[in-house]
């Protein structure tokens, strides 16, 4: 996954107009779910946690919406740090897993080896992370045809740098499309339909995390199947055995 020249970047208004409309999502289940409730008398335990689960979606990415402005921000100086990116993404997949399982959608995490840490943003790289990962989790939901749906959370080296991303049967998605979907973010309701519906909002969160800490979100393989992803670069003053 080589870098080049991308010119192709989402701005904080067509963001905000993206993730206006993914909130749409997880709030409306969660104001559908309390209706219920209170007409019937009967919140029942699996109800409750439905709204927890869509609440902490919903939340984290606004989160990490909040965390990318303030990234750009001028004033904001970005200290970058050595990251254990094989055990962040164990926590990321933790985070992840209810959210996952609510939607039948199994994550599996691969490493490709023992690496060393990457220079980065720990909170920013753990943010960009959980909004891909949010986001394609819903995706698999929006395609009932997939079975079983699942998500791989990757880890590995390549020529150019270590990559982590995430990635399922996206055969369809093409750097083509992925620069036209952070084209028409904010403009369009669906700019992205080669992973699925909606409105993709937490995969631009994600770039604009990656841009801030000198890198993109590109589509990416690994292992046979298709997803987006970032390069990282090692990290030269520490190395974990």
């Amino acid at each position: 996954m080589a870098i080049g020249d991308d010119p192709v970047r989402v701005g904080s208004d067509d963001l905000l107009l993206s993730i206006a409309e993914q909130l749409k999502v997880p709030l409306t289940t969660i104001a559908r779910q309390a209706e219920l409730g209170q007409l019937t008398g009967d919140l029942r335990m699996t109800d409750v946690g439905a709204i927890g689960t869509q609440a902490a979606a919903a939340l984290t990415l606004v989160d990490s919406y909040l965390l990318g402005l303030q990234l750009w921000s001028e004033q904001v100086e970005l200290v970058m740090e050595p990251v254990s990116v094989s055990s962040l993404l164990v926590d990321v997949a933790h985070e992840l897993s209810r959210f996952a399982q609510y939607y039948g959608v199994e994550l599996e995490l691969r490493v490709g080896g023992r690496y060393g840490p990457v220079m980065s943003h720990q909170r920013g790289l753990k943010a960009a992370l959980l909004s891909l990962g949010f986001s394609l989790v819903e995706a698999e939901a929006s395609r009932p045809e997939r079975r079983p749906r699942h998500v791989t959370l990757g880890f590995h080296r390549t020529p150019h740098g270590l990559v982590a991303g995430m990635y399922g049967e996206y055969e369809e998605l093409r750097a083509d499309r992925w620069r036209t979907a952070l084209d028409l973010a904010g403009k369009a309701r669906q700019p992205l339909t080669a992973i699925g519906t909606g409105s993709a909002a937490g995969l631009f969160v994600a770039d604009a995390i990656f841009r801030s800490m000198n890198s993109r979100l590109r589509v990416g393989r690994y292992q046979h199947e298709q997803g987006l992803a970032a390069t990282l670069q090692p990290s030269r003053q520490l190395q974990f055995v």
